[in-house]
């Protein structure tokens, strides 16, 4: 009789197999826990505290390491100037050029579109100037700074910074008793100003070669502000513009430090006689001898739409 075929030696392996089955389960409840030796887990409770001690001390002890080392790491850092700054780093030294109003609302959009028949297209615009200039309002660790301060003082000295008048803008018809020129008057004010560069102050031109598109305005000691068509039709179209102050940006109001209720100095532009429902393309520069001009990074210019309708506003009948 072939061995394959032996009954006898078939139930023989069946109840083997069951009772490895058997010693296996037995041995996996006393590792979980034995009556006898009294252990959970293969660990008496000694054993478990005695572990459990040398972990928490452990850990700490590896807590501590690491705050000991972000401490050392953030004793390094000054919280109100980059650690890495100037040429060479990511902040750079060349300034870039912003402007107002920007929604936020629709913050990729750089079109100022509005009509000036329908104050509910414009006001969003006068709002966002409100806000903006709102910050020069305060004037509390501020100073009244005459035509010979300027901020140098505020590195070594600690002086309070110089206090920024929006007076200037009021009376040219770029305030808010005039909605910044929109609306029916069809002449926006928009606010130029420079990016916040720790430590940079404007470097003069030699009075020889100052740019042409600013000679007759540009002023020693400021940053002076130039828009004009990004293109030839537009440049045909832009009309008349006004710079508010004429000489630009104020240069006493640098080097741009980091302290409590600092006036950042800016500029406006009035355009005082746009086309109606035509969209003109807008380049505005900002000139000093350590201003460079890329059109490709944008640096030292910016550029915005302006398009303003003249069209009557439908007014929907009320419902009885």
């Amino acid at each position: 009789m072939a061995k394959g075929n032996n009954p006898i030696e078939e139930n023989t392996t069946l109840m083997n197999g069951n009772n490895k089955a058997a010693d296996y389960d037995e041995s996996f409840s006393r590792f979980l826990y034995n009556k006898d030796r009294g252990t959970v887990l293969g660990r008496t409770a000694k054993s478990w505290c005695q572990i459990t001690i040398f972990y928490i001390i452990f850990y700490s002890c590896l807590a501590a390491f690491w705050i000991a080392c972000l401490a050392i790491f953030l004793n390094t850092l000054d919280s109100k100037v980059p650690r890495f700054y100037g040429k060479g780093t990511i902040i750079g030294i060349n300034p870039g050029v912003g402007y107002q109003p920007w929604l936020k609302e629709n913050p990729e959009s750089t079109l100022i579109k509005y009509n000036m028949r329908d104050e509910q297209s414009w006001q969003p615009y006068v709002k966002q100037l409100n806000e903006y200039l709102k910050k020069y309002e305060d004037i509390n660790g501020t100073r009244d700074c005459g035509p010979g301060d300027n901020n140098s003082d505020l590195v070594n000295d600690g002086v309070l910074p110089c206090r920024f008048d929006l007076t200037n803008f009021t009376l040219a018809g770029c305030g808010p008793d005039k909605n910044y020129g929109y609306g029916r008057a069809g002449s926006p004010c928009v606010v130029l100003s420079l990016n916040r560069l720790i430590g940079w102050q404007p470097v003069d031109y030699a009075p020889d070669s100052v740019p042409e598109n600013v000679k007759g305005r540009y002023k020693s000691g400021s940053i002076a502000m130039y828009c004009d068509g990004a293109n030839d039709p537009d440049k045909e179209h832009i009309g008349r513009l006004k710079y508010i102050p004429e000489h630009g940006i104020d240069g006493r109001y640098y080097p741009y430090v980091y302290v409590p209720n600092y006036h950042q100095p800016i500029a406006m532009v009035k355009f005082e006689s746009l086309p109606r429902n035509k969209l003109v393309l807008v380049e505005c520069r900002a000139y000093a001898l350590n201003i460079e001009h890329d059109i490709t990074s944008r640096l030292g210019l910016v550029h915005f739409e302006l398009f303003l309708e003249d069209k009557m506003v439908e007014t929907k009948p009320s419902s009885l």
